[in-house]
């Protein structure tokens, strides 16, 4: 690849049980810089804290939840889709 060339963004898929999910949410809190949260629910599409987005994850009413945040000095954005019996994480290295 040239050196000139853009690199593409790192690109990771899991699927995650409740417990871990929660866990990345606490983790998020306590160890990252949380840059924006975007969560889309039967009742809105909207700027949420990170509180707001896990309550809702935990009481199953958020249907996708997108998180910008800087780990490390890296910028990543996760979206958590919530399912039954796994929750489908993606998560993208945002090119600096």
């Amino acid at each position: 690849m040239n050196d000139n060339e853009p690199s593409l963004p790192e690109i990771l898929q899991a699927e995650w049980a409740k417990d871990q999910v929660l866990q990345l949410f606490a983790d998020l809190a306590g160890g990252a810089d949380v840059q924006q949260v975007q969560m889309k629910s039967h009742a809105t599409d909207a700027a949420v804290t990170l509180a707001t987005a896990e309550a809702a994850f935990a009481a199953d009413e958020a249907q996708a939840i997108q998180i910008r945040y800087v780990f490390e000095g890296e910028m990543w954005c996760d979206t958590i889709m919530p399912g039954n019996p796994t929750t489908k994480i993606i998560r993208n290295r945002l090119p600096t």
